[in-house]
């Protein structure tokens, strides 16, 4: 497969969508080419099945312009960071070359979140060594990695950087209706999960994102290493 730009991998089907959707469809719409990856099927979710999460999948692929999907099919509810899932990331970060890698920030309510965050940073930086596992694929190292930290992290966390996707607001909302199967609960259902909350808080987030910026919408990302500005005057945000 030809190189891609953009790597954008999560814990579980509808994850991206959610916190990183935004920016996806933005990114393509320039023309980059943007893959995802599920780390898992989603099988243990309380709604739908892992088949059905597959179809929607590919379907908010296609809304966001993504170029490829794949799920490579880790236990669900039970992701741990250990070299055997680690290698398995690293053949992908090898196969795809990424430029820059979008992932879940590592302070979640979801333990899957926080080992996908753990487990992304470990294989970007095994995959660049030229001396590990050959039969993996020649080396390669993405230059950045960043991480969303738009919606439910443990405890408040200031993004490195925002980004603005007012004009994609409804193109991650469309991507998110995709999931049919999680975010409207079936006839005769009465308990209320969680699920159906998240509605209001990508809403919650988005704008709380974008009030950063001083715009409508916005995903906010953090980086563990200093970003490269070379233009002072390309600089932009809310105004002081």
């Amino acid at each position: 497969m030809k190189s891609i730009d953009i790597l954008a991998a999560a814990a579980h089907p509808d994850d991206t969508e959610l916190v990183m959707g935004g920016t996806i469809a933005r990114e393509t719409s320039r023309g980059r080419r943007v893959a995802l990856v599920d780390l898992t099927r989603g099988e243990s979710g309380s709604r739908g099945t892992a088949e059905v999460r597959l179809k929607e999948a590919h379907t908010a692929a296609r809304i966001l312009g993504a170029v490829h999907r794949e799920s490579l099919e880790m236990p669900d509810a039970c992701l741990q960071v250990t070299p055997d899932l680690r290698d398995t990331l690293v053949e992908v970060v090898r196969r795809l070359r990424p430029r820059v890698v979008l992932t879940q920030h590592w302070e979640q309510r979801h333990p899957d979140h926080t080992a996908a965050s753990s487990l992304v940073y470990d294989a970007c930086f095994v995959a660049g060594l030229r001396n590990y596992r050959a039969e993996l694929g020649p080396p390669w190292r993405p230059r950045k990695i960043a991480y969303a930290v738009t919606m439910t992290e443990a405890t408040e966390v200031r993004p490195s950087f925002v980004v603005d996707i007012t004009d994609f607001w409804e193109t991650k909302l469309e991507a998110i209706s995709a999931f049919a199967s999680q975010f409207a609960p079936p006839p005769g259902e009465s308990d209320k999960l969680q699920l159906d909350l998240l509605r209001e808080r990508v809403e919650l987030a988005g704008r709380r994102h974008g009030q950063r910026i001083g715009v409508p919408y916005g995903e906010g990302f953090v980086t563990r290493e200093p970003l490269v500005v070379d233009d002072l005057l390309a600089l932009e945000g809310a105004s002081l």
